[in-house]
């Protein structure tokens, strides 16, 4: 009796203990990632913003927390606001020159082999190979 007591007195405190941990898992921006060569979520969300033209939605998350969410605002308003879909205000503008100095870290993948952490500045002044990657599988 006194080993089943106890028994169950650690169980309940291994099962407290790792339910009571905070798992937080960092949003990954990739556009071919896994073996299906697919978008994270946080890709296919943008896409499905577009579909649905929730242009609202996407300036709205210029202000994430979650650099991912971040860069591709940035990206994605920027250029409907240079085909004049959408028009941004000064304080949006303001942030967009916020992101672009931003450190904080944009998990990438590419592929089942390629992971990287990559600072937002160093993304969003990155060459084209990042940007013709976005445009081919928002275009498609």
């Amino acid at each position: 009796m006194k080993y089943k007591i106890l028994f169950i007195i650690i169980c309940f405190l291994f099962s407290f203990s790792v339910f009571s941990q905070k798992r937080e898992e960092k949003v990954t921006l990739g556009y071919y990632c896994g073996y299906s060569g697919s978008g994270t979520s946080v890709v296919i969300k943008f896409a499905q913003l577009l579909y649905d033209k929730k242009y609202k939605t996407l300036k709205e998350l210029l202000y994430s927390k979650i650099p991912a969410e971040n860069f591709l605002s940035v990206v994605i308003c920027k250029r409907l606001a240079h085909k004049k879909i959408i028009t941004l205000t000064e304080l949006e503008l303001k942030r967009i020159d916020e992101l672009f100095h931003s450190k904080e870290k944009v998990p990438i993948c590419g592929g089942c082999t390629f992971f990287e952490e990559v600072e937002l500045t160093k993304l969003l002044n990155s060459n084209e190979e990042v940007f013709s990657a976005m445009d081919y599988f928002f275009d498609s």
